[in-house]
């Protein structure tokens, strides 16, 4: 009798599948649409750290050897991490499901220049910013207006502030025209600003 009580439990206990969405206690007016542009949005900023870091162990290379190239660019990943980190905290504190999907493998030339470089990052940020601009009007449009403040005040003011220091960064790299001696300068003075952040010591210039 007891094993019969015990298989009856059992196949009345619910089965929870990833696809269904329940209207929960712990969720205030968050449509299922924003929830799944703010999962779109945590991938992006994701993807975008994992190409920056793939850029700066390229230019930190000893084959390459840009130092300042390459501290600028960790400062990028570690800034597309925290944008990536505050996106799941808020989407725990709206009680939505966080889903962590598959990036691609960065795409990176071995002829990589820093005016390359420069142009790919100005052409990811334009990217993020897209896309966080239709996570406003995904909510908007459901009136979350507190979602589309939160995107709108923490993010898109950071991202006007990086397209444009980038744009600087491009419209300085095609002044020198691929002159060398140039480039070495420039890095030179984006190395005061962006140290190495590794412990390793590169040779002094």
């Amino acid at each position: 009798m007891h094993k019969v009580l015990l298989k009856s439990l059992v196949l009345r206990r619910p089965v929870f599948k990833c696809n269904i969405r329940w209207k929960v206690y712990y969720q205030h007016k968050y449509d299922p649409k924003v929830e799944d542009v703010i999962n779109k949005q945590i991938q992006a900023e994701q993807q975008a750290a994992q190409d920056y870091l793939a850029m700066a162990t390229m230019f930190l290379h000893p084959c390459m050897s840009r130092p300042g190239a390459g501290g600028y660019f960790m400062k990028m990943y570690n800034e597309e991490l925290e944008h990536m980190q505050k996106l799941i905290e808020y989407q725990l504190i709206r009680g939505g499901a966080i889903i962590i999907s598959g990036l691609k493998a960065p795409t990176m030339d071995n002829k990589l220049t820093l005016q390359s470089a420069f142009k790919k990052g100005l052409s990811m940020e334009k990217t993020v910013t897209e896309l966080l601009e239709n996570v406003v009007a995904v909510a908007e449009k459901v009136d979350d207006y507190q979602c589309a403040d939160f995107i709108t005040s923490v993010y898109l003011a950071e991202q006007m502030a990086s397209i444009n220091e980038l744009s600087h960064h491009v419209t300085n790299m095609d002044r020198l025209c691929g002159d060398e001696h140039a480039v070495y300068q420039y890095d030179l003075q984006l190395l005061k600003s962006y140290p190495n952040p590794f412990k390793f010591k590169m040779p002094e210039r």
